[in-house]
């Protein structure tokens, strides 16, 4: 799959209830976010339920944009590891994904580990007990040098390749907030002809881009132990009766 890039959605793949309740349920994925469980009770706030806010209601986990954020780098964490041990049998050469804030991109690359994706993920801000009258007094004298955001930062997307000498990854096109023409870059620059999603759900497009039709496959659709998946999320209608 040399002419493949591999994706990571972004921060919308887990925005149907129907798709976090099932992705839960694949082995990688929950293991991850038992292992985010355990670093966010290591912390010392008060305890977090990842499991339940992953399979809350939309309502509930839309709410909350900083934890679906972190919730959903974990889970592409999850689905990548799946991905590397049961579909790929070696490392993919060319990725994509968000790098600034949560980012499974950095993670599986190596650049930060998962414990420091955890732990500095701005969804921490919202665990931590809110301050005292006296502590927030005190804190309109000391000038901040940034506002602090009710949510997160606009998504920046980076793409990155494997060098053959060195078999570490190394930046190709950063600072792109639009994620259609770094994957357009990647095909005329590139010779990219499809992408790979780790989602579990992510917009790709499907462009005809002057070249040829870009084919889009879904990391989990590689997988035929996960061939239950989307059966179970877009059950085929029942063949009417004549």
């Amino acid at each position: 799959m040399s002419q493949f890039a591999f994706v990571f959605a972004g921060r919308a793949g887990l925005d149907s209830a129907n798709v976090r309740n099932h992705v839960l349920r694949i082995p990688e994925v929950s293991l991850r976010v038992r292992e985010a469980q355990s670093i966010l009770d290591g912390l010392g706030f008060p305890r977090v339920d990842l499991f339940g806010s992953i399979s809350s209601d939309d309502e509930t986990f839309l709410r909350n944009i900083r934890m679906k954020s972190l919730s959903a780098a974990v889970v592409q964490v999850g689905l990548f590891d799946r991905l590397r041990k049961a579909a790929l049998g070696r490392s993919p050469e060319i990725l994509v994904g968000v790098v600034n804030g949560d980012s499974a991109l950095a993670t599986a690359i190596g650049r930060q580990s998962f414990e420091e994706m955890v732990r500095g993920s701005a969804a921490v801000d919202t665990l931590r007990p809110a301050p005292s009258l006296a502590e927030r007094l005190s804190l309109v004298t000391v000038a901040s040098p940034a506002p602090l955001l009710a949510g997160v930062s606009l998504a920046e997307y980076e793409a990155v390749a494997l060098s053959p000498g060195t078999r570490e990854f190394e930046t190709i096109q950063s600072g792109q907030m639009d994620l259609s023409k770094l994957l357009k870059a990647l095909v005329e620059g590139r010779g990219v002809r499809g992408f790979v999603n780790i989602g579990p759900v992510g917009l790709v497009p499907r462009e005809r881009w002057g070249i040829e039709e870009i084919e889009v496959i879904d990391s989990i659709e590689l997988d035929p132990m996960l061939s239950w998946f989307w059966k179970a999320i877009r059950p085929e209608p029942k063949n009417l009766a004549n």
